[in-house]
């Protein structure tokens, strides 16, 4: 079996961290077992999961897209599946969190580009000497 890519370990990561929390909202403050139980599973395997992308990206990039796209995971099935509050606040909100996380993704691109760059000139300079 190949390696698998940072960035699908990270998803699978953040469908458990929303799983993890709409079972925590079911467990109804850990009184139901079931619910309790798939709680920690899911925060679990979420965790290790996030441990492992990060041998492979940035703290700042990981932690950025996974907290982000989580908050605007969950707070979708807040919406649709308790009616949490939904207005023009809470859309900028969202906005601002997806912005945030571009953003992030951006910059992060950009210093690993440049740190590829110059390895690659390092390692030019090695083989002429």
């Amino acid at each position: 079996m190949g390696r698998i890519h940072p960035y699908a370990l990270l998803s699978v990561s953040i469908v458990l961290e929303v799983f993890g929390t709409t079972m925590m909202k079911l467990s109804v403050g850990f009184t139901v077992p079931l619910f309790t139980v798939l709680t920690l599973m899911g925060y679990l395997v979420s965790f290790t999961l996030l441990t492992f992308t990060l041998k492979h990206l940035p703290l700042g990039l990981v932690y950025g897209i996974w907290g982000g796209v989580g908050t605007v995971l969950t707070a979708a099935i807040g919406i649709s599946a308790w009616g949490d509050p939904f207005n023009w606040i809470t859309c900028v909100g969202i906005a601002l969190v997806v912005g945030g996380v571009v953003l992030l993704n951006q910059g992060t691109q950009e210093l690993e580009d440049a740190r590829e760059m110059q390895s690659q000139v390092e390692e030019g300079r090695s083989f002429s000497n």
